[in-house]
């Protein structure tokens, strides 16, 4: 039996040069936006592109140095439907 893996959609690819400034911003508004609405939107001209995660995610943090680049990446994934499992108490 033959598996047909899923293939992957890029909804949205985005680069810009932005001042810490700015780019702090943008971190605090979609933190913003999925504490209070648990999503967010990326508008880019008419188009949007909703990203709303499940009540729980897995999160990567990566800090790279490669001679004199700097990188630092967030990455965030779920699957839809995807509960916190509940916690064993003892009482």
């Amino acid at each position: 039996m033959e598996r047909t893996k899923p293939v992957t959609q890029v909804l949205i690819k985005h680069k810009e040069v932005q001042n810490v400034q700015e780019f702090a911003t943008m971190l605090e508004k979609i933190a913003q936006k999925l504490k209070e609405e648990g999503k967010f939107t990326f508008v880019q001209g008419t188009e949007q592109v909703e990203v709303c995660p499940g009540a729980q995610v897995k999160v990567d943090y990566e800090y790279t140095v490669k001679g004199d680049r700097h990188k630092f990446e967030i990455e965030f994934r779920w699957y839809p439907g995807t509960e916190i499992p509940t916690t064993m108490t003892i009482e």
